[in-house]
């Protein structure tokens, strides 16, 4: 499979992204989010989550998902809009916002005001690891949840999110 750089979708995605942590790094800052609050928020993800992110993130990367999504969903060809592929990117970024939040609190309430700035703050790290480009290659977010496991003593390890129905482990 031949897959070239689209430095026109990649500076589209890389400004947008860019943009996007410039902002979540002011939120942060306004709400004075410490590096404790983020490691238990980030230690706090079920390792299923982490594996899953990754896997989506590597798929993603590797196969031109986004491009390949749009095009199918308009029955165009491949490559005809690629604004319209970043577009799909970014709601696949917002809908894993959404899913780490559940991950970190066991409830979507769409109340952002009961739901922790930190948690807010690493949910959204993870919706630009699964938007930025170029991401798919490294384990980024594995070592990143390793290091939060590590430094927060693995009092907040999870294997498998809270409500699977799997009450037979315990």
């Amino acid at each position: 499979m031949d897959r070239k750089l689209k430095i026109g979708q990649w500076l589209l995605k890389t400004a947008l992204a860019s943009g996007l942590l410039g902002f979540l790094l002011a939120y942060a800052a306004d709400h004075s989010v410490t590096i404790a609050e983020t490691n238990v928020a980030l230690a706090s993800i079920p390792l299923a989550f982490v594996i899953l992110i990754e896997l989506f993130d590597r798929f993603a990367d590797k196969n031109d998902f986004y491009n390949k999504l749009y095009a199918y969903a308009t029955n165009s060809p491949a490559g005809k809009s690629r604004i319209s592929a970043v577009i799909v990117s970014l709601l696949f970024a917002g809908l894993g916002f959404f899913v780490v939040v559940w991950a970190l609190t066991g409830t979507i309430t769409m109340n952002i005001g009961t739901i922790s700035p930190a948690n807010i703050f690493v949910a959204g790290l993870i919706a630009l690891y699964i938007f930025a480009p170029e991401t798919g290659d490294d384990e980024l977010l594995l070592w990143l949840w390793l290091g939060a496991t590590i430094a927060t003593k693995f009092q907040y390890l999870t294997i498998l999110p809270p409500g699977l129905g799997l009450n037979f482990l315990g």
